[in-house]
């Protein structure tokens, strides 16, 4: 598949292709040496990790590229200058490029289209340069920031202070310099780009698409673990807007636990959320879809009026959670109100919430059952 991307950018090449065998040179010659690596560095080296990785997923990407929230200067200027360590560009070049992706996903205008190959989507497309160059058109806004403006004009040497520098310094306080600069700093660095190289190229390639398969993007639990919480890509695709990726509490998404923590202590605000019945809704078309295309193919389902059936259970599931998630918010306004005559309706309505959620359970066990075995449902 063809791609916008053409001329070789050699200085990419070297430094992707070189910093990891630096990392493996360095952390053998630690080693053979008999050096080694003290347990403090690898502390160091994992507080960096999460610095920069959180910084690439609250900072560059939930707060800069897609503003699902707003900050003071301080946590901006946090980000900026914590997230110049993971060497993956400036703000203002990493939203550009990103805001792309989302605008053209899965064609020759997405600067890492997965269809134009894995390798291609997890790194190939940084070993070409841009063509057309970057006009940073799309993040005028942040342009508007002068922070991000400065950021993006001493971003070399940021890099190299926050990567190298500050890991090598503050190493050299236990007396391991080079273990700082190597470990905390080549290998960490090295660790970090491909976890973000795996957000375009795994998360568009292993998972499920519970909410959409417009894009390809998928959510997996797996390279959640390893991409600081963005392998709940699917989601993430349909709902760009969304502070969180994982929105189960049980999701392993440690950037929407930080932002959430800052709103908590005043450094964040107007976290935004996506509405919990259009995010039904979204799963409910997919289940259909899947349901109809699974009937559709079954030869002992050619008499059978299938569309009334899919479309029976599924009206009676949207209505059961639309009354429950009514019920709900009536019972968090009168909690609100804190008077003493609606003490008798509170109570009323969370009988009724618990009457609704049952029969919710109880119509989304049934249409899981159609889901699993429609034949027999």
């Amino acid at each position: 598949m063809k791609t916008s991307r053409t001329p070789n950018n050699w200085t990419n090449i070297l430094f992707f292709s070189l910093t990891p065998l630096l990392a493996i040179a360095g952390i053998y010659w630690l080693y053979a040496s008999g050096r080694g690596v003290p347990a403090a560095t690898w502390v160091l080296t994992a507080i960096g990790l999460y610095a920069t990785g959180l910084g690439i997923t609250s900072g560059y990407h939930r707060l800069f590229a897609h503003k699902t929230y707003d900050a003071p200067w301080p946590i901006r200027l946090f980000f900026l200058v914590i997230t110049s360590g993971s060497f993956e560009g400036s703000a203002l070049e990493w939203s550009s490029d990103h805001r792309t992706h989302h605008r053209f996903v899965d064609t020759d205008k997405d600067p890492y289209n997965i269809k134009a190959g894995f390798w291609f989507a997890h790194i190939g497309w940084l070993f070409k340069r841009p063509s057309p160059p970057l006009l940073y058109d799309n993040v005028t806004d942040l342009l508007r920031d002068p922070l991000i403006r400065f950021q993006h004009r001493y971003y070399i040497p940021l890099a190299i202070l926050v990567s190298f520098g500050i890991p090598t310094l503050i190493a050299s306080l236990w007396g391991d310099p080079w273990g700082g600069f190597f470990v905390a700093g080549v290998t960490r660095m090295v660790f970090n780009h491909h976890a973000t190289f795996c957000i375009n190229s795994v998360c568009h390639y292993l998972g499920t698409q519970p909410y959409s398969d417009r894009h390809t993007g998928r959510d997996s639990w797996i390279t959640a673990i390893f991409t600081y919480g963005e392998g709940y890509h699917n989601y993430h695709h349909e709902f760009p807007g969304d502070y969180r990726n994982g929105i189960r509490a049980w999701h392993w998404d440690p950037g929407k636990w930080l932002i959430y923590g800052l709103k908590k202590v005043g450094l964040a605000r107007n976290l935004k959320k996506v509405q919990p019945d259009r995010i039904f809704q979204a799963r409910l078309e997919m289940d259909e879809k899947k349901l109809v295309q699974k009937l559709a193919t079954h030869p002992g389902l050619a008499k059978i009026d299938w569309h009334h059936l899919v479309s029976k259970n599924r009206q009676r599931l949207i209505d059961a959670h639309a009354h429950f998630l009514k019920l709900k918010q009536d019972y968090k306004r009168l909690k609100s109100e804190k008077m003493d005559y609606v003490a008798d309706q509170m109570e009323k309505v969370h009988a009724e919430i618990q009457k609704a959620r049952e029969n919710f359970e109880r119509s989304l066990t049934e249409w899981r059952m159609l889901l699993r075995n429609p034949v027999v449902a």
